[in-house]
C-alpha cells in the first residue's frame, strides 16, 4: 500500500501544519470528481531547475510513502498497480503524458532513520513510468545514488537555509540540511479535456492576523529570498510547457476568522515578475463555494 505524504513538523510528525477547520487544505477543493464537470484535470508532482542556466530539467518526480508492510513484489504490474489504486489511472497518465515520458516515482519509508545510511542500504524504489502511464522498469538505489541524482538534476549542489521545519516527508527534512535538497513542487496545473496545460495554480497559506491583503505575491518575491526562488521556479515551468498559461497564486487562511480567499497573478518574466490582478472569493467551505472558485479561474483562464 502507498500512502501520499503529510505536512508535517520535521521534528515532530505527529505534528501537522495547520489549516482552516472547515475548508481544510487548499488541495481539497480541486477533486478530480469535481474538476471533471467541468471537462478538466489536475497534476502536481516535484520537478527540477538547472540553475546554471535557469531552465527546466528533464524529469517530473513524484514521492509517495510506503507503509510497514514489505512491497510484496517488484514486478512492474504489480508496482503500477499499487500507484494506480493510490493516484488513480487518470493523475498517473495526464502526468506521464505532460512529462513525456521522464515521470519517476519514488517510493520510501517514512520510518527510515537516513542520517544513518550506508551506501549498500537501497531504501528508495526508483519507478520509471513511460509517456502512456504504464510502469516500464523498477529500481532499488541508495540515499547516496539520490544525492547525485538530485545535484545532477540542479545543475550543482543545491541547499535550503537553515533547513525546513515542515515538509512532506522525513527523507525531504533530512536533505533539507544536505547539499542535495529536494526539488520544489508544483501544487496544481490544470489541464483541459485535451490534456493541455491552461493554468498553474499555487497555494500559498496565510496563517497570521493581518489581513490577507497585507501579505500577498509582491511582499514575499521582493523580500525573502525563499519566495523569489519558489516564484521564479513556477515561471520556468510556465515558460516550458505553455508560456500563454496564467501563473496564479491562491492564498488562503487557517485561521476561522478570514472567511475569503484571494486570487492574484504573478506576471512578468523570470527574475522580473510582479503582481497583476487579484480577485477576492468566499472561502470554499462546500461543493457550491468550491466550484464558484474553479468557475473563476476558467474565467480567468479566457479573459
Amino acid at each position: 500500500m502507498l500512502l501520499k505524504p503529510h505536512h508535517a513538523r520535521c521534528d515532530d510528525r505527529s505534528e501537522s501544519s495547520k489549516k482552516h477547520k472547515v475548508a481544510g487544505e487548499a488541495e481539497d477543493w480541486f477533486s478530480n470528481a469535481l474538476l471533471n464537470e467541468y471537462e478538466l484535470s489536475g497534476v502536481n508532482f516535484d520537478f527540477f531547475v538547472n540553475w546554471n542556466n535557469e531552465t527546466l530539467s528533464n524529469e517530473f518526480w513524484v514521492k509517495r510513502l510506503v507503509n510497514e508492510d514489505e512491497i510484496k513484489s517488484t514486478k512492474p504490474e504489480f508496482i503500477q498497480e499499487l500507484i494506480y489504486s493510490c493516484d488513480s489511472e487518470e493523475f498517473v497518465k495526464d502526468l506521464a503524458q505532460l512529462a513525456k515520458g521522464s515521470l519517476k516515482y519514488k517510493l520510501f519509508r517514512e520510518s527510515t532513520d537516513w542520517a544513518k545510511q550506508t551506501e549498500e542500504e537501497l531504501p528508495i524504489l526508483t519507478v520509471d513510468i513511460d509517456v502512456s502511464g504504464a510502469v516500464r522498469a523498477v529500481s532499488r538505489e541508495s540515499l547516496g545514488t539520490l544525492k547525485k541524482e538530485i545535484q545532477t538534476l540542479s545543475g550543482g549542489p543545491v541547499r535550503v537555509s537553515k533547513g525546513l521545519n515542515y515538509s512532506y516527508s522525513t527523507l525531504e527534512c533530512y536533505l533539507s540540511s544536505t547539499d542535495s535538497a529536494w526539488p520544489g513542487d508544483v501544487d496544481l496545473i490544470l489541464l483541459d479535456n485535451k490534456k493541455v496545460p491552461k493554468a498553474i495554480i499555487e497555494f500559498k497559506k496565510h496563517t497570521l492576523w493581518d489581513k490577507i491583503e497585507d501579505h500577498k505575491f509582491e511582499k514575499y518575491y521582493k523580500e525573502t529570498t525563499s519566495d523569489r526562488r519558489k516564484y521564479n521556479r513556477l515561471a520556468i515551468l510556465r515558460d516550458a510547457i505553455g508560456k500563454d498559461i496564467p501563473l496564479l497564486v491562491v492564498y488562503y487562511p487557517t485561521r476561522e476568522e478570514f472567511n475569503y480567499i484571494i486570487i492574484e497573478e504573478a506576471l512578468g518574466t523570470v527574475n522580473d515578475l510582479y503582481a497583476g490582478r487579484s480577485w477576492a472569493l468566499d472561502l470554499p467551505v462546500d461543493k457550491k463555494s468550491q466550484s464558484n472558485l474553479i468557475e473563476k479561474i476558467i474565467e480567468i483562464i479566457h479573459s
